[in-house]
């Protein structure tokens, strides 16, 4: 994350203190601004675009916040009241969680041109090994570098540079996509950059090997948007960088 970036949420965290939860206004930006206020400040709101699993989960904490404060949002034991009444914020994590792994190479953007559909596929598979065991945040911010400059290698660094803004907006752990950074574990909002016990790295590392001894080719990008339609919806600013990109390749 940048020093800018950093900044903006600390500011961000100052001002929700100092302004709690007014009943009335958007119940998602109350939620991000509640768990902000009470010192979980994330990279970028959980509750992203305010589809309706995400205003449920929003308004679900909001009225735990109503009735305790942020006492009911800090309890971060298995058993205690924040996880039984908001189990999404504080998922407990174990080997037999993890799904074997997939993936979908680009994901949202197309793997190649219209004269050669593949041609930075292997780029992004690689970037899917990463993100696919997820981490601490310095980890991705490493993987998507190395995206982009596989990618800037194969054709041009403005598809490459759009492509890395696109993968820093949409792959952020914080929503609950499908190729969302630690992708092969639960959806955790609030720890999606922990540090891998030994014992899951090696499960992780053991699947990655797994599947280079019998890769599977990703769906083609039709396929993908079609599956993942609802996903798109839920984060800020990625259809339009979809398009961007999209309008690049055609140049290609």
């Amino acid at each position: 994350m940048t020093s800018n970036a950093c900044l903006l949420i600390a500011v961000a965290t100052a001002a929700c203190a100092d302004h709690p939860y007014e009943p009335g206004e958007d119940v998602c930006v109350n939620a991000a601004e509640v768990l902000a206020s009470c010192g979980r400040t994330l990279e970028q709101s959980p509750f992203g675009t305010c589809q309706p699993a995400q205003s449920e989960q929003a308004q679900q904490l909001l009225d735990v916040y109503a009735a305790d404060g942020c006492a009911g949002l800090v309890d971060a034991k298995a058993d205690g009241a924040t996880c039984t009444a908001l189990p999404f914020l504080c998922v407990q994590h174990t080997v037999d969680e993890l799904v074997p792994f997939v993936s979908d190479g680009c994901s949202m953007f197309p793997d190649g041109t219209l004269a050669d559909a593949t041609r930075w596929q292997q780029c992004c598979i690689v970037h899917d090994f990463a993100y696919y065991a997820g981490g601490p945040a310095q980890l991705r911010e490493a993987a998507d570098l190395g995206l982009q400059q596989c990618i800037g290698a194969i054709t041009n660094q403005a598809l490459a540079d759009l492509i890395y803004v696109g993968v820093r907006v949409g792959g952020t752990p914080t929503l609950p996509t499908p190729w969302r950074w630690g992708y092969g574990w639960k959806y955790d909002p609030i720890d999606g950059y922990r540090a891998l016990p030994p014992e899951q790295a090696a499960a992780a590392a053991a699947n990655i090997a797994a599947y280079r001894a019998h890769p599977v080719p990703p769906d083609a990008i039709e396929q993908r948007l079609r599956s993942f339609a609802d996903s798109i919806a839920i984060v800020p600013g990625l259809q339009s960088l979809i398009d961007k990109v999209s309008a690049v390749i055609r140049q290609l």
